[in-house]
């Protein structure tokens, strides 16, 4: 028993790696409408939102005692999960030698304007 192999896919011709076809492969792609308000957190990232959104803020040794993790997966989740993927505004200052996490307050829109 005789077995061939399927012809090859023919390639199609791939464009030069240049900021203009990247530009424009960017500009044809589908644009995603920004969100007027970050999506809930719920279960442990709800928790550190909780937290941070108290007026005093949360330091990182809370927010490692209240999630049972370590400090660099509790910053991984602020910058990460919180920040870019929630757009959340997360603000820190350092106040005797300790880092606060704060979330600021939302903005709201002025109704019947």
């Amino acid at each position: 028993m005789t077995t061939t192999k399927p012809a090859p896919r023919a390639r199609k011709a791939a464009l030069p790696r240049t900021r203009e076809t990247r530009a424009a492969a960017r500009a044809a792609r589908i644009p995603v409408p920004p969100r007027s308000a970050p999506a809930p957190a719920s279960g442990k990232l709800g928790r550190l939102v909780e937290l941070m959104r108290r007026p005093e803020g949360a330091s990182l040794q809370q927010l490692c005692a209240e999630t049972n993790w370590q400090p660099h997966s509790v910053r991984g989740a602020l910058a990460g999960s919180l920040k870019r993927s929630r757009g959340y505004e997360i603000a820190s200052e350092r106040i005797d030698g300790v880092r606060i996490y704060k979330i600021e307050p939302q903005e709201q829109p002025e109704v019947g304007a």
